[in-house]
């Protein structure tokens, strides 16, 4: 059992190839519309405990994002 994880942020400013180039590389997919300064980033955690799911990728999130992004929403679906 685990938890789908899909994290929007947004950035301040539209993201260049390579930022979301790097987002790929740190999480399991990730969705952007060309234009737009909004991206989901979205992550499979095996964990049983859908907040302890969130938390985790919420640090990873933070991690990944450049400073002055702000995360929009973060919702757990159990798979």
């Amino acid at each position: 059992m685990g938890y789908e994880v899909r994290a929007e942020v947004e950035l301040r400013k539209v993201p260049h190839e390579h930022v979301l180039d790097n987002f790929n590389h740190a999480f399991g997919a990730v969705e952007h519309a060309i234009g737009s300064k909004a991206v989901t980033l979205i992550e499979h955690v095996a964990m049983s405990d859908e907040s302890d799911a969130l938390a985790f990728v919420r640090g990873l999130v933070q991690e990944a994002v450049p400073a002055g992004t702000s995360i929009v929403s973060m919702v757990a679906t159990p798979d």
